[in-house]
């Protein structure tokens, strides 16, 4: 069995764990989650299969089964209360691989770029990637305290808590540059990050 076939196997299981969260959020009245977490993160897990598909592409191995991962491990911690039953290291587990797979996502849209023949520098990637994830970063941080002041929740707990939370995604963002340094040793000499996607065979 070759390695995008495990991977969307990995990805049809996430995708049974998200239509379990759905009625188990249904049962519990918690359309709030349902329709503005749920939904949208079950349509993101999915999105790179068709973005695949359309582009007769495939992803750098890891990158979809992490998406899904974030995304469900969020749509868990809400649902099942887990942020606060296992706080806080639930919460910055999420963090961890949410950083790691943004990363990675942002660094995928610059292959993309490559391989439809936008060239730019590696070292002009790699900054715009750590750029563009920092400020998702803040963003989501700031996103987490609005969260709580409109659904009555309490997924931020003061300095203490952005502070774990900055520090879990630099340890994800980390692990992610780590992943991308393999990458780009499968890159033949000479030849531009857009190989990631030929590597595997999928030539439009």
């Amino acid at each position: 069995m070759n390695l995008r076939r495990i991977e969307n196997l990995v990805l049809g299981l996430f995708v049974l764990i998200f239509l379990y969260y759905a009625l188990q959020a249904l049962v519990i009245g918690d359309t709030f989650r349902f329709f503005v977490v749920l939904i949208p993160a079950l349509a993101f897990s999915l999105l790179p299969l068709a973005v695949e598909y359309i582009g007769k592409i495939t992803f750098p191995a890891g990158v979809k089964p992490l998406i899904a991962l974030a995304l469900l491990l969020h749509v868990a911690g809400g649902i099942d209360r887990f942020y606060w039953k296992f706080a806080p290291f639930y919460d910055k587990v999420a963090h961890v691989v949410s950083a790691l797979a943004l990363l990675l996502v942002i660094f995928t849209f610059f292959v993309a770029l490559d391989y439809y023949g936008v060239r730019l520098k590696l070292r002009t990637v790699i900054l715009a990637t750590i750029t563009i994830t920092v400020v998702f970063f803040v963003a989501w941080e700031v996103t987490e305290f609005y969260i709580d002041v409109l659904a009555k929740t309490s997924y931020n707990n003061g300095m203490g808590d952005t502070i774990g939370d900055l520090i879990s995604d630099v340890i994800g963002s980390a692990l992610a540059l780590l992943v991308i340094r393999y990458y780009l040793s499968r890159v033949p000499p000479g030849k531009g990050i857009g190989e990631l996607f030929r590597k595997r065979g999928h030539i439009p």
